[in-house]
């Protein structure tokens, strides 16, 4: 082994300048020091066989990717940069002659715009260091790819929303049996819990810019399915639903995020409650963080207000409780169910096989391959993170797998771009690799819940 090979980089910022182990250490502690975990909050999640959902110590990190600001926790790391590479490489291959057709300018796709200066100055006071900018990119991907590789086990992004309740509570998630009534911590509410207040420049920034959404991305997935050569059927939902992403300097508001994704539905199908919602636009994190506080109000999943402190202006994060009250409180029928078991492969195949019943009962003619339906999305959550289930997949290869839209993710543009088109794509399952979610994405965890809005009778 070299010299060269024995320096060490750090895997944050990419600075390395022959930095020995202690020069690395004291790099990390002085430039990019952990955020220390809250201590565990006893009794919010207990039952035999449920060890994987107590709440457990939280190590949080900044994304070592230069231009990318997330908070993330240290598990989630590796496949948060994995994606970013993948989103890269489908950026580059369109630099190489095969990206699809240039962008429809009467495509309806909102983007925020960039953060003004002040803003950006504001944002840097609540940040850590910044990162050299020097514009070595390929010393920046070097260390990218060598923290990955240390890191060595893949694991899901998570937002660290809260977990599931026990699947023993019934559908309203008000079993007084059950209700949980101790203040929730860090594991279940993120880095922000005790938070009475987000910053000013980040509520006028959420205000200015609202959320970047992409439409027709249902139908751009149906013809990626179309065009697969390992697809042996699958479903879409009601094509109406946008994929809602996370804005640059948000942090993590994915269950936010997706009950912005079920309102889209919502509104665009014109189910019950639809008129509750304000006419063709989704209703904005502090819309929906009144609704919730509304809900409490009246009792509905009031609990809530107990685990969390309040939620009103603040980053703390929600879930499907939450869901819940806020349909509730706006007279849309929903239902829930919880998806517990101690083996994970176990309650993997209960929740596939769930997500496909639902689909199933919106086909028309079962013998199509490619099943487009008009039933809705479901709010799919897991120990510490949210998704929107758009579909479900069976592979020739007899594997079954989720289609989602993942908050936590922008669509490439490349596939915006394809938005009510005809389009061939030289390679469909490439660009379906992001809104798929197989086995070795669930297996990891025992517990699920999802969310899905009834049908209008």
């Amino acid at each position: 082994m070299t010299d060269h090979d024995r320096t060490a980089v750090c895997p944050f910022c990419g600075w390395t300048e022959a930095a020995s182990e202690y020069e690395m250490l004291l790099h990390l502690e002085t430039l990019h020091p952990d955020l220390e975990p809250e201590p565990s909050v006893d009794g919010v999640s207990g039952g035999s066989g449920g060890g994987d959902m107590a709440t457990q110590e939280v190590n949080y990190v900044e994304c070592p990717h230069h231009g990318c600001d997330a908070i993330l926790e240290l598990g989630d790391l590796e496949s948060h940069l994995q994606a970013a590479h993948a989103d890269g490489a489908q950026e580059r291959s369109a630099l190489k002659g095969v990206s699809p057709p240039p962008q429809d300018q009467s495509l309806k796709t909102q983007s925020p715009a960039s953060p003004s200066s002040s803003e950006k100055a504001e944002a840097a006071k609540h940040r850590r260091p910044d990162r050299p900018s020097s514009g070595n990119d390929k010393r920046q991907s070097k260390s990218v790819r060598g923290w990955i590789k240390f890191l060595g086990m893949a694991s899901p992004l998570r937002t660290r929303s809260r977990p599931p309740r026990k699947s023993g509570e019934g559908n309203d998630g008000e079993d007084s049996s059950a209700k949980l009534k101790k203040r929730l911590g860090m594991s279940e509410l993120g880095l922000f819990a005790h938070e009475e207040r987000m910053p000013n420049w980040l509520a006028s920034y959420l205000r200015k810019h609202g959320q970047v959404v992409s439409h027709g991305i249902v139908d751009v997935v149906a013809c990626l399915l179309d065009q697969s050569k390992q697809t042996e059927y699958a479903y879409v939902c009601h094509p109406s639903v946008q994929h809602i992403s996370r804005l640059k300097y948000e942090g993590g508001f994915c269950g936010y995020r997706n009950i912005q994704m079920m309102c889209s539905y919502i509104l665009g199908s014109k189910s019950k409650g639809h008129e509750n919602l304000q006419k063709d636009n989704t209703p904005s994190i502090f819309e929906i963080q009144d609704w919730i506080e509304t809900a409490w109000d009246n009792g509905i999943n009031s609990e809530g207000r107990i685990e969390t402190g309040g939620i009103k202006g603040t980053r703390k994060y929600i879930g499907t409780p939450e869901a819940l009250a806020v349909f509730r409180l706006l007279d849309i029928p929903c239902d829930t169910g919880a998806i517990r078991n101690a083996e994970p492969s176990a309650s993997e195949a209960l929740l596939l096989k769930s997500v496909e019943d639902h689909f199933q009962s919106g086909v028309e003619d079962p013998t199509q391959r490619i099943r487009k339906t008009a039933v809705s999305p479901i709010y799919f959550q897991h120990r510490g993170h949210s998704l929107t289930i758009v579909g479900f997949e069976r592979l020739k290869n007899g594997s079954k797998q989720l289609l989602v839209f993942d908050p936590s993710y922008h669509v490439s543009s490349n596939l915006v771009a394809l938005a009510g088109k005809t389009f061939t794509h030289p390679h469909p399952d490439f660009a379906l690799r992001s809104f798929r979610r197989g086995s070795k994405y669930l297996r990891r965890f025992k517990e699920f819940e999802i969310l899905r809005v009834l049908p209008s009778t």
